[in-house]
């Protein structure tokens, strides 16, 4: 399966200028999501949603990481992580409160 050719996610500035490889994938609430790392951001606090948090293609990052691919069929509120790019993604419920 591949992601809609349209879609746009919201990933974290490590990840677009290509600093981190996405280890973290969201569909939390039918929105995607790709972070470096959930635990890497403070996502209660305001500034870093502004400053550290972008919307991007989904192309872009396939781009950079074609094993992205590999989650574009996670249902609406479930999560993906792996410990490193090429290893195996967890899946869990991942819905948003």
């Amino acid at each position: 399966m591949t992601f809609p050719e349209n879609l746009g996610t919201i990933a974290c500035t490590c990840v677009v200028t290509e600093r981190k490889p996405v280890l973290f994938v969201s569909h939390a609430g039918g929105d995607w999501q790709m972070y470096c790392h959930w635990k890497n951001h403070d996502f209660s606090d305001p500034q870093v949603l502004r400053n550290e948090l972008v919307p991007v293609h989904i192309a872009h990052l396939v781009a950079l990481d074609p094993t992205l691919e590999e989650v574009a069929d996670l249902p609406v509120d479930m999560g993906a992580e792996r410990e490193h790019v090429g290893g195996a993604w967890q899946r869990y419920e991942d819905k948003d409160e």
